[in-house]
């Protein structure tokens, strides 16, 4: 396993640890560590020796730091000379970048191909919002493309559902960093028919989505047509709704979803809490067992490494 130290001025390593736990769940072979006002350099050295010493088991070390030139980069740097190819230090980091490493480092055969990954990750994630008034001001700018026709393929490389999620929040932080490298997928489609009545969700969605993964934003009626029409060719589909109706409607419908996931139920009238993040109303249990007894498994998992047991342990 690659080992991880966090580090940064004031309380920024276990700042952003506390976000990259409610994100991702309990991380090892991890260490945050804080230069603080009373922090001598001599300080700081000691503290990331010292954590460098607790990761000792680990193949190599990754150091990221919160900015280029600064104390923590810098004597991160001096340690990272000492060591030569058994560390590798990096500036500049996001929280993306952050779960990036966390979750990479499983894949990566040591810092030096992470810290690669961790890298693009950072860039890609810096991103100005825009309105849509903006965003087609910025297209118009460019040069004309030739815009793709989109056909249904029934005959070709069929297309994957590799994860169905209901999901509250639809595409967040969990969803657009954790999930989707999990799962593997190319292509998220989110699923509810008011979300594309509210301007400002669809471009929040379109902000969210992770760099890379194509998006589609469709109602319950257009998704049953267009995944049970192979539209999506070779593709590695996420499919999300925001509520347990429409998910439980597309399988009623023929889509091909095998198993799932119940992520994140907001409180509702009537509603009562099974788990944290998931309270459920009669007509919602009701879906369940419906999507259950007609043969798809169906959980209860906010984040990959929580269990993955069925949502009828939690209704007992």
């Amino acid at each position: 396993m690659i080992g991880l130290i966090v580090t940064g001025h004031g309380n920024f390593a276990t700042g952003i640890t506390s976000s990259l736990r409610l994100i991702v769940g309990e991380i090892f072979d991890y260490e945050a560590v804080d230069f603080l006002p009373e922090d001598s350099i001599e300080m700081l050295t000691e503290k990331l020796k010292n954590a460098a010493a607790r990761l000792e088991g680990c193949s190599s070390i990754l150091v990221l730091t919160d900015l280029a030139g600064g104390s923590p980069y810098n004597v991160a740097s001096k340690l990272r000379m000492e060591r030569k190819d058994t560390m590798e230090v990096i500036a500049g980091i996001n929280l993306a970048a952050l779960i990036e490493a966390g979750m990479g480092r499983e894949s990566a055969a040591d810092a030096k191909e992470l810290v690669q990954t961790v890298q693009e990750t950072a860039k890609e994630q810096v991103i100005r919002f825009l309105t849509d008034e903006e965003q087609a001001a910025a297209a118009a700018a460019k040069p004309a493309k030739k815009a793709a026709v989109r056909r249904a393929n029934p005959d070709g490389p069929k297309g994957t559902i590799v994860h169905a999620r209901v999901d509250e929040r639809l595409i967040h932080g969990q969803v657009a960093m954790v999930w989707t490298n999990t799962v593997g997928a190319s292509r998220i489609v989110v699923v509810n028919d008011d979300v594309l009545k509210d301007d400002m969700a669809l471009a929040g969605l379109k902000m969210a989505k992770p760099a890379g993964v194509k998006l589609s934003i469709m109602t319950v009626k257009r998704a049953v047509q267009r995944l049970k029409e192979n539209s999506y060719p070779g593709d590695r589909i996420f499919v999300i709704t925001k509520n347990i109706s429409d998910m439980a409607e597309l399988i009623r419908q023929g889509v091909g979803i095998e198993k799932v996931n119940v992520g994140n139920v907001a409180k509702r009238e009537g509603s009562r809490n099974i788990k944290k993040s998931v309270n459920l109303t009669d007509k919602d249990i009701a879906d369940i067992h419906e999507m259950i007894d007609s043969g798809h498994a169906v959980t209860a998992q906010m984040i990959p490494n929580e269990s993955d047991q069925s949502i009828l342990n939690y209704l007992q």
